[in-house]
């Protein structure tokens, strides 16, 4: 069962092109909210920038994309996991998750379904 702070990558394995993503919510009604984890770009959004050592999959800059953050179905990231199209990494550490949540309700980039339901799952007014 996915928790708070789980990770796990998903991506071509051909071109070795993966995205970390994590895990924000605790599974509601199967569904839980992640975010990408993507290499700092020119125009990439620097609200919540990451060094490497924040997560032992982050080797160089990069910062989270809110703009893919998406509700996943707990299942299809679980089905994922098993058949090898996404490999589970280790967790968030808390301070990670601590600014992963915070950024996501502070970017502008956030969709507004995904900031409701995060909203609503949370919490928070």
């Amino acid at each position: 069962m996915l928790e708070c702070g789980d990770t796990f990558l998903t991506g071509d394995a051909e071109d070795e092109d993966y995205h970390l993503w994590i895990v924000l919510t605790p599974p509601k009604e199967g569904e839980v909210v992640t975010v990408s984890v993507t290499t700092r770009r020119k125009r990439s959004e620097t609200l919540v920038l990451l060094q490497p050592g924040d997560h032992p999959f982050i080797v160089h800059e990069s910062v989270i994309a809110y703009a893919y953050a998406r509700i996943r179905a707990v299942d299809d990231v679980e089905n994922a996991l098993l058949n090898g199209t996404a490999k589970k990494r280790e967790a968030a550490g808390r301070e990670l998750l601590r600014r992963a949540r915070a950024g996501l309700l502070d970017s502008e980039f956030t969709p507004n379904g995904v900031l409701h339901y995060y909203k609503e799952v949370m919490g928070v007014e």
